[in-house]
């Protein structure tokens, strides 16, 4: 009796394996692996990753020292003339935590990050001196540039008083965490509302905000929309621009993963927080990289140029503020309304206006353009470029002498590379056995099982039936040699 359950045990799992296999010609392996990498389950390799990245972005900073400073400020020489120092290597570090999963197919969480200086990896002393654009000053006198002749009046008496310069001398480090004047103390005494900030440094100003609360849409049923971001700190728009259009996050990612499926005529939308938009990226080429085949997409050669369309050329000005060059962007409704413009690295494809009072720039496509190198299958960044330049925009500042010849520049203050080295050996080997050796060989597994389940259920259905004639067989014999006949008893057992 024993002998029989175990071989009914084993030809049930036969025809298991049987049917899986069967199933998995329709349902691959391949879509099921997916699919479940959409779901975002807790403790598989997709989230684990996603929770908490490992250290393969850098960022690395370019600054640039004036060395012209007496002569330009006196006349002497026209253009303020600038080297280019760098890089600065820190490490950017992104953590997400707060994960929820809702039932209409999102996910929130908060996404945190921090930059972290890498002496391993640098050459050049955080403790350097480097002639620098006076923020403050520069930026304040900006940001008055169309008040009244009462205010500009008090603001000069303010800058002679204090004596701020609008070029200073400056550590490394302090102008990228400690920068400030004793103007910005002043002025944030007199009007708190209009100087939220005292701490001017350029890192310490996109760091020490970056914490923000992201809905993204996840799981089977959102394939086309998986990561793109529903609500950025609660809010479908980001609050900058009036134009719907400028403002919208619909669709759009953070850049650490995309949608799967990804298509050649697919455009890939990348938050850029510290620009206050989001960016289009579009196919560029295709690659080989890690053995499998990638999409290349570039940041497009015009994205800071004004359009013409009549509508998005909203995005790229202040409302209010006259209209900025062909090449530069404002960033000032999220940086406090300082005025801030965004560019390619050394003004690459600007209006020849925005660089005609500066020497030193050097544009090159090859060093300033802004890419990402992604998996199409998977959807998976396998490497990234992201560039730009923040510069001070110097309106017409008539009426502050102290600043008159910066009147109408852009003035560079430092460009920043967002480098995606690469991916952990746990992701490379499972994103290749994915995408190239699962699609090439489930065929061969899905028969392997069926045969194998087949040899199973048939093997047991034969013992099943070797094992019913032996229990069938008679335990006794009668024949006329028998002296006596049979009883009932053992004709019974006959």
């Amino acid at each position: 009796m024993r002998d029989a359950n175990g071989l009914f045990l084993t030809c049930s799992l036969g025809a298991v394996i049987v049917i899986i296999a069967s199933i998995s010609f329709i349902w691959t392996p391949f879509e099921i692996l997916m699919n479940e990498r959409l779901r975002m389950v807790r403790g598989l390799p997709a989230y684990e990753w996603w929770l908490n990245p490992p250290d393969e972005v850098l960022l690395r900073v370019y600054l640039f020292n004036i060395t012209n400073s007496e002569k330009f400020l006196n006349g002497t020489e026209k253009k303020l003339k600038l080297e280019e120092i760098g890089p600065y290597i820190f490490r950017e570090k992104l953590t997400h935590s707060n994960v929820q999963f809702f039932e209409n197919g999102t996910m929130t969480y908060r996404s945190h990050r921090t930059a972290i200086f890498l002496p391993e990896m640098n050459h050049l002393s955080l403790n350097a001196t480097i002639i620098v654009p006076n923020l403050a000053v520069l930026g304040m006198s900006s940001y008055l540039w169309d008040s009244s002749f009462v205010t500009k009046i008090a603001f000069n008496l303010l800058l002679n008083r204090l004596d701020s310069q609008p070029i200073v001398a400056s550590t490394v480090n302090n102008y990228f965490w400690n920068f400030t004047d004793p103007l910005v103390k002043v002025a944030k005494t007199l009007a708190p509302h209009l100087v939220p900030v005292e701490n001017m440094g350029i890192l310490q100003q996109i760091y020490h905000k970056f914490s923000d609360d992201v809905t993204v849409y996840f799981g089977p049923g959102n394939g086309r929309r998986f990561f793109t971001i529903d609500k950025f700190n609660g809010q479908s728009r980001l609050g900058y621009w009036p134009n719907e259009t400028c403002d919208t996050i619909q669709g759009s990612t953070e850049g650490v993963t995309y949608h799967q499926g990804i298509k050649r005529d697919d455009v890939l939308k990348y938050l850029r927080k510290t620009i206050c938009r989001v960016t289009p990226l579009h196919y560029t080429r295709d690659v080989q990289k890690l053995g499998m085949k990638a999409y290349q997409f570039d940041l497009p050669a015009d994205v800071y140029m004004q359009p013409t369309d009549g509508i998005t050329e909203q995005c790229f000005n202040h409302p209010g503020s006259p209209d900025l060059p062909s090449g530069v962007i404002d960033a000032s409704p999220c940086n406090y309304d300082f005025p801030v413009g965004v560019s390619f690295p050394h003004f690459m494809n600007a209006d020849k206006v925005v660089h005609q009072k500066l020497e030193g720039l050097n544009a090159s496509p090859e060093k300033h353009s802004s890419f990402v190198i992604v998996e199409p299958t998977t959807g998976i960044p396998m490497e990234s470029r992201a560039r730009s330049q923040s510069n001070v925009i110097m309106r017409s500042v008539s009426g502050i002498p102290r600043v008159k010849r910066f009147s109408d520049m852009f003035i560079p203050m430092f460009w920043a590379e967002y480098n995606q080295v690469g991916l952990p050996w746990y992701i490379t080997a499972l994103m290749y056995s994915t995408v190239i050796i699962l699609p090439a060989s489930q065929f061969y597994i899905s028969i392997s099982f069926l045969l194998l389940g087949l040899s199973i259920t048939s093997l047991a259905l034969v013992r099943i039936f070797k094992l019913s004639k032996s229990n069938n067989k008679t335990l006794c014999s009668y024949s006329s040699l028998d002296l006596l006949p049979p009883t009932p008893s053992t004709a019974s057992e006959c």
